[in-house]
């Protein structure tokens, strides 16, 4: 067997020699390819990657000549852009400026001609206006002053008759106030106060329609609760109620809790083997479920066990069945086999037999002639001759001596160099000669070693690496493989990372954007969300402030000033109407 392993050569044998192994030639005869060869997998012809990393070529590839890098033409044929090419970000087309910086002119590009200046013509047939145009502001209009000085009128300038002072009509469209006018001060609209009919109603007032009710919202933006109002209570700030949300969900294999931004959550039970020797599963009805692992193999040339740290185990079986009268041998399929040797000669000196202690025998054939002083012999094709005492044999396996009465004595060498490491024989030309033996058992997942004393051994690897963050597995053709875990659980609410000592960790995301104006909440589909509260947050249902939200602070309600810079009125505030301007003696 010349086969040194080695996809790279070619394996022959020279009856001469012996075993030639012969570098192959990978060359494909393209100049696109590298070409290596892998002792593994033999020849690779990998495609060159011809990128000189400049956007300003184009990059191919030859199998003659190699790599080519042809310059790209930028030209768009547009006189409105300024061509050129950049190593890093390729061709880039610049907006040709055509501002002359005069508001007079309209500025424009034609892409056949460039830039093109139209002057801009002002007019107007208002009679009220007066129009120009100017190089910096570009075309003006000057306004006739047409107030009467009276705030219960419209004044305004009609561009054929010049000025116009209409009767101002005070309707604000408000159906919650009510509406008046005075010279000097103009519009006066006085708000009244709507009653709510229950607790979970508050009383506002349209512009349009009057009165109405908006029910109170319980909402807590709490998932774990589930919010009611009660009519029947005192009022709206004491109408909500909140009862608990029940998150059983009578599976044995989840841990039930609840979250208030995405409420009931069911987090699986992780059941860990307490040995390798065993797995483990969950059932819903009754929780984790630990099963013991099957080792056993449909080769019958190994005995199979679990060790509880490294997981099964995998020994090859002893076939040798101490009797060197049969070849011994494993079959995948049946198990240890046990042929008989055939130790049958031709030669007519020899008597054959086997020995169950050392195998083949073959005895002399009795020639001798009771004569100590003449070599009895035997010529294989005739039998026994006679001639002058020589008990060379010629055989390395054996030691020669002779003895005065009993003539020529030869014993076998017995070939044991009591290592169980190697397969012991002999040559008659060259004496004992020892092979070792071939402990690799073609699985990847295996360390192969023999020992002297008890032979090959194949033990399983351990392809822990000891990371939380990968799933560790070992496949027979490749070996060890330590793939990332995917820890990604599709929540937008949570930042997502894996630790090498806890796996894959989980961290709520906290949505603040520090304004006291936004309602701040978390969605598992689209994360934070920052809702505005509205005009009505802050709104204290009191006619003398200004209700106002501040990002910083949140709710603020200054109160209003009642000024009307009128001696001849009492000027005061009132909680449901707002300011109020009384007339007084003057």
């Amino acid at each position: 067997m010349c086969d040194d392993g080695d996809e790279c050569t070619t394996d022959e044998c020279e009856e001469d020699t012996g075993c030639i192994n012969k570098e192959i030639s990978c060359d494909d005869y393209d100049e696109c390819t590298d070409d290596t060869c892998d002792s593994l997998i033999g020849c690779i012809n990998t495609y060159k990657w011809c990128d000189d990393d400049d956007k300003c070529t184009e990059d191919s590839c030859d199998e003659d000549t190699g790599c080519v890098f042809t310059p790209v033409n930028c030209d768009d044929y547009n006189e409105c852009t300024e061509d050129s090419c950049d190593s890093d970000r390729g061709c880039i087309y610049e907006d040709v400026d055509c501002d002359d910086d005069d508001m007079c002119t309209t500025d424009s590009c034609h892409y056949a001609n460039g830039c093109e200046h139209e002057e801009v013509i002002c007019m107007s047939d208002n009679n009220c206006l007066v129009n120009s145009c100017d190089s910096d502001k570009g075309c003006t209009e000057s306004e006739l002053s047409c107030d009467d000085n009276d705030a219960c009128t419209i004044d305004g300038c009609d561009p054929d008759t010049g000025c116009t002072n209409i009767e101002r009509v005070c309707n604000d469209h408000n159906e919650c106030t009510v509406d008046e006018c005075f010279p000097d001060s103009g519009c006066h609209y006085t708000y009244f106060k709507c009653e709510p009919e229950n607790a979970c109603e508050y009383a506002h007032c349209n512009r349009e329609t009057g009165c109405y009710s908006d029910p109170v919202d319980c909402d807590d933006y709490d998932e774990c609760t589930i919010d009611t109002c009660n009519p029947d209570a005192s009022g709206p700030d004491e109408a909500c109620e909140y009862e608990k949300v029940d998150c059983d969900d009578d599976d044995e294999c989840t841990t039930d809790y609840c979250c208030p931004v995405l409420g009931c959550k069911h987090k699986d039970v992780e059941c860990e083997p307490k040995s390798a020797c065993e797995t483990a599963s969950c059932d819903p009805e009754s929780g984790c479920v630990y099963e013991d692992v099957d080792c056993e193999d449909d080769d019958k040339c190994y005995e199979y066990e679990c060790d509880d740290d490294i997981g099964c185990l995998s020994y090859l079986i002893d076939c040798d069945d101490g009797n060197e009268c049969t070849d011994d041998s494993c079959d995948p399929e049946v198990g240890c086999v046990n042929d008989e040797r055939d130790c049958t000669g031709s030669s007519k000196c020899f008597e054959y037999d086997c020995s169950p202690e050392h195998g083949c025998t073959k005895t002399d054939v009795h020639c001798d002639d009771y004569d100590v002083c003449t070599d009895d012999c035997c010529n294989h094709d005739t039998g026994c001759e006679y001639t002058d005492v020589d008990c060379d044999d010629y055989n390395e396996c054996t030691t020669e001596e002779c003895v005065s009465k009993a003539g020529c004595v030869y014993t076998q060498v017995i070939c044991n160099d009591n290592d169980a490491c190697t397969d012991d024989s002999c040559s008659p030309s060259e004496g004992c000669t020892t092979t070792p033996v071939d402990c690799d058992d073609d699985n990847k997942c295996t360390d192969d070693t023999c020992d002297s004393e008890y032979g090959c051994s194949n033990i399983f690897i351990d392809c822990n690496d000891y990371d939380y963050c990968t799933i560790d597995r070992c496949f027979p053709c490749s070996g060890c493989s330590n793939q990332p875990v995917d820890c990604d659980d599709y929540d937008e609410c949570t930042y997502d990372h894996c630790s090498r000592n806890e796996g894959c960790v989980y961290t709520n995301v906290v949505c603040d954007d520090y304004n006291m104006c936004t309602n701040d909440v978390c969605l598992s589909d689209s994360g934070c969300e920052y809702n505005d509260v509205g005009p009505c947050f802050c709104d204290d249902d009191n006619a003398c402030t200004e209700d106002t939200c501040d990002p910083t602070v949140g709710c603020v309600n200054i109160n209003k000033v009642c000024d009307d810079s009128d001696p001849c009125t009492e000027d005061h505030c009132d909680r449901n109407h707002g300011c109020i301007f009384e007339p007084t003696e003057c």
